[in-house]
């Protein structure tokens, strides 16, 4: 895919495809679909589109002729999280977080994490997956001595190595309960399997000075540009008109990948409807014989009365020159 300088990202007028969710043929008794990955028919074995995202069962995958209607192909990785799928030649990657109890010294349980790497050649038969970076190794994966934690992971080729971003630490809203990344670090290394390094510093963190990021930095994805990297961040945030937590979806841009600067809201959530609570996570990638970008994002809503839980389903987004 050809990459576009940042600067072409800041004219871009974004939209809501529908006001309901995307028709994923997801049964009602798995209220949450989440951290959406996609692929383009011009990036995938079969020329059709590709999706996957994660429910309580684990990471599903998705096809679709259309982008706008999906089907169910089967279940990927059980109690897996957050996939992202990274293609080098005719090898297909994914990234995606697992989580793993260990005993404690005095007895009961701690949670740790752990990011996995598999690969595929035709997205339908998956290698056994393999362990690059746990969250005991980061030394800022605890979020103020909580569980130590890396979720969302992502892979992008910069200045000759692989770089892995994920996010580290949990942060719970304190209104609705609902847990987040608290910041954004990397990783680097000259092979895609690692063994990665940690980067000494924080890429994108809560700032309580911040006026859109200072509850939880959130959700970030990372697309990388001709002319450096730019991000989407799905923060929260204190709003102190509703007098409670809230989020949106930041743009940044980076000219080394490591500090970035917020320069426009691409997206704030509704007042009403199935997205109105928090937006969770978003994938995106520019489809160049539409000259349209896509985003699907992951979002919930108010707890259902039918399921004691916040339903969370995909929504898309879609990206046009103005």
């Amino acid at each position: 895919m050809r990459l576009l300088s940042v600067r072409s990202l800041d004219d871009i007028y974004w939209y809501s495809f529908n006001d309901e969710p995307i028709a994923t043929g997801t049964p009602l008794l798995t209220p949450r679909l989440s951290d959406p990955a996609f692929l383009l028919p011009d990036e995938s074995p079969d020329s059709i589109w590709h999706l996957f995202a994660h429910t309580w069962r684990g990471i599903e995958h998705y096809t679709s002729t259309s982008g706008l209607e999906w089907k169910r192909e089967h279940l990927v990785f059980p109690r897996a999280h957050s996939p992202f799928i990274y293609k080098e030649g005719s090898i297909y990657y994914m990234l995606f977080e697992i989580h793993a109890r260990t005993l404690k010294k005095k007895g009961g349980n701690s949670t740790s994490s752990r990011i996995m790497l598999s690969s595929s050649s035709d997205l339908a038969l998956w290698s056994e997956p393999r362990k690059i970076l746990d969250s005991q190794d980061v030394p800022l994966s605890s979020w103020r001595g909580g569980k130590r934690r890396v979720s969302r992971p992502q892979i992008l080729q910069w200045n000759g190595r692989y770089r892995l971003y994920f996010g580290a630490g949990e942060v719970r809203m304190y209104d609705s309960g609902e847990r987040t990344a608290g910041s954004l670090l990397y990783a680097e290394s000259y092979y895609l399997e690692g063994p990665y390094e940690v980067g000494d510093e924080v890429v994108i963190a809560t700032d309580p000075e911040s006026r859109y990021r200072n509850l939880a930095a959130g959700s970030v994805r990372l697309i990388a540009c001709s002319d450096g990297m730019a991000a989407v961040s799905c923060t929260r945030y204190y709003d102190r008109k509703k007098g409670k937590s809230c989020s949106l979806m930041m743009f940044s841009d980076s000219n080394d990948g490591i500090h970035f600067r917020d320069s426009a809201i691409m997206q704030t959530t509704p007042d009403s409807g199935w997205a109105a609570g928090y937006i969770t996570s978003c994938d995106l990638r520019y489809k160049e014989n539409e000259e349209t970008w896509y985003c699907y994002f992951s979002a919930d809503g108010h707890p259902d009365s039918r399921i004691p839980l916040r339903r969370e389903s995909l929504g898309l987004l879609l990206g046009k020159k103005r």
